[in-house]
């Protein structure tokens, strides 16, 4: 089924502001190279998109739902992010905010650094974080198959219709990659793109550029995370 697409918050921003302004907007984001990629003037017309499908009901999706075998229960609720694979829904933390084991926020200085290395195996992702918890930010190298895109097949799998759609709904590209970025407080789901360089996502501000695949075909992306919430609110 085709239908017409719903822009997403941030996708109807552009559309209120004067043509004038777009243009000089997506010249300016193209210039500096670590903003989101907006689509230009003419670009912007009425268009339809796939409806996505999925049998999965809410109670069994693994994102709105119990996610039974999945990590997601050990870090739903915090104030944290992780890179996970919406093809086999492996994932792994990107720990800013330090909780204890019974999931209270630990608000005290920590001595240096944390580094934590995640590999899931043969034809998996590769994940090196270091995080610095008293300012808030972290870096990070992921690694993963070139070639390895969404397959919607395999991520309606685990995802329900809604949750699915909604998804989908934020990228700008109908064909975005496998990997993305989890927000464990909110369960939105961000999929990293070729072209978008950086993007925020709630209270986030995530760079990742990539880098030219190796010849192992593997596909790199430096990261570079800032929890930043607003600090002025009505």
């Amino acid at each position: 089924m085709k239908r017409k697409r719903l822009f997403t918050k941030r996708q109807q921003k552009w559309l209120s502001v004067p043509t004038f302004f777009l243009i000089l907007l997506t010249s300016g984001c193209q210039s500096d190279g670590h903003t989101e990629n907006v689509p230009a003037a003419a670009d912007i017309q009425e268009e339809t998109s796939q409806q996505y499908h999925s049998d999965l009901s809410s109670e069994d999706c693994f994102l709105c739902g119990e996610s039974k075998g999945t990590a997601l229960p050990l870090y739903r609720g915090q104030e944290n992010i992780g890179i996970i694979d919406l093809n086999t829904f492996d994932l792994a933390p990107v720990t800013i905010n330090r909780y204890d084991d019974f999931g209270k926020l630990i608000e005290k200085p920590e001595n240096g650094s944390s580094t934590h290395i995640t590999r899931t195996g043969e034809n998996g992702f590769f994940l090196v974080v270091s995080a610095d918890t008293n300012r808030g930010y972290a870096r990070g190298h992921l690694s993963f198959d070139k070639e390895a895109m969404l397959d919607i097949d395999q991520a309606a799998s685990y995802l329900c219709a809604d949750c699915l759609n909604r998804m989908m709904d934020n990228c700008w590209s109908d064909t975005p990659l496998n990997m993305g970025v989890i927000d464990f407080s909110t369960r939105e789901i961000r999929l990293f793109e070729e072209k978008i360089q950086a993007f925020t996502m709630n209270d986030y501000y995530i760079s990742c550029e990539n880098r030219i695949a190796d010849e192992e075909g593997t596909r790199n992306i430096d990261l570079l995370i800032f929890y930043c919430p607003e600090r002025y609110q009505d």
